[in-house]
């Protein structure tokens, strides 16, 4: 029996406060404890003009601390270059030296400071800070000379699936909250790697918060976002893990040149997601989607929405940098976590008033992939 749901009911509204009309500003604050298998993220995702991206995270806690009970706040840099080189700094700071408003965005740890306004602007600034040997997410980093100040401003507004809540368990009793802004215009200047340089480009804004880790909430989800011919597409296709039935929900929107939202889903109802071929992972011998295909039908609309030809840009294999104990352990309960992002090409489809636009492209994605398996 699927245990797993959005929290979209007038009930589901009351019980929780949360406005069904509107996306408040405090739902941008700090919003979730630091109690084990507690976490929240403020994420933003960069494409610059110059063809390099800049991926930035502030977290209370690190992936690894998730279960730990306790804030372990940190800031998570990574830069990809336009020839594909990464770079990574990761900053760490004591509690005592952050402050989180709860009413609005309002993050201060240690000099970096993200603000933001009405999930209409946000504001980034990041400084060099010390040398010294921060490990996270299996990456090292030393030198933390990075400077980060980027103005951010939105051109679509939020989407928040419901009441942004969704569910796992037969009472509701795990959450994963999610809401984001699909396509953000970005400027400013960032200092990678002892170079200076103006930026420009398109960026993409979510705020998560749970109180259950994804490696247990999740058998795997599919992640992407893109700009695509006049359009921006969001897709995050999530599928909880087995102990709660595999429950599916697949969200996707997509929203035109002018900001306009032309298509929202939050439902499995008539959706077809099909994994068309596949290949295996080399480091870590796992069957991976080598071509993805989705078909959503509405009553006035029909989108088809196919991923193909992936090269994998960055493999964070959680399940082999685990320690012999972890690794017995995720054996036991039949899970080998791993994380890949992906650079693919695509095609989108849109039948509507009895005309379909056909449009080819490419998309930055990613699959946390905690099972297995991906076959249901």
């Amino acid at each position: 029996m699927s245990q797993g749901r959005i929290m979209n009911r007038p009930e589901d509204y009351k019980k929780l406060g949360i406005n069904p009309n509107k996306v408040e500003a405090s739902e941008d604050g700090r919003r979730d404890n630091d109690q084990p298998g507690h976490a929240e993220v403020w994420y933003l995702d960069c494409s610059f003009d110059d063809k390099s991206t800049l991926v930035l995270g502030f977290r209370p806690k690190s992936v690894d601390h998730v279960d730990q009970a306790g804030d372990n706040p940190n800031v998570a840099i990574n830069y990809t270059s336009a020839a594909g080189k990464p770079f990574y700094d990761y900053r760490l700071y004591d509690v005592q030296d952050t402050f989180s408003s709860r009413d609005k965005l309002d993050l201060k740890w240690g000099p970096s400071t993200l603000v933001g306004k009405d999930w209409q602007e946000y504001d980034i600034h990041i400084e060099p800070e010390p040398d010294q040997e921060i490990v996270m997410e299996g990456k090292r980093s030393v030198k933390h000379q990075t400077a980060v100040d980027l103005h951010f401003k939105a051109q679509v507004k939020p989407f928040r699936p419901g009441s942004g809540y969704i569910t796992f368990g037969p009472n509701d009793e795990y959450y994963y909250n999610f809401i984001c802004v699909t396509k953000l215009s970005v400027s400013g200047k960032v200092t990678i790697a002892g170079e200076e340089k103006a930026v420009t480009g398109s960026a993409y804004y979510n705020h998560q918060w749970f109180n259950i880790s994804p490696v247990n909430a999740f058998h795997h989800w599919v992640w992407g976002r893109q700009n695509i011919g006049n359009y921006s597409v969001l897709l995050y296709d999530m599928v909880g893990a087995d102990r709660f039935g595999q429950p599916r929900i697949p969200l996707l929107t997509i929203d035109d040149n002018q900001g306009k939202r032309i298509f929202e889903n939050t439902s499995a109802d008539d959706v077809k997601v099909e994994i068309l071929d596949t290949y295996v992972q080399k480091e870590t011998n796992k069957v991976m989607p080598k071509k993805l295909h989705y078909v959503f039908t509405h009553p006035d609309i029909q989108v088809e929405y196919t991923i193909s030809n992936p090269k994998e840009i960055n493999t964070i294999d959680i399940y082999g940098m685990s320690p012999t104990a972890a690794q017995k352990q995720f054996d036991k309960m039949e899970m080998q976590p791993t994380y890949t992002r992906f650079l693919a090409t695509t095609e989108l489809k849109i039948t509507r008033s009895g005309k379909t636009e056909t449009i080819a492209g490419s998309m930055l994605y990613e699959i946390n992939f905690v099972a297995k398996s991906l076959q249901d």
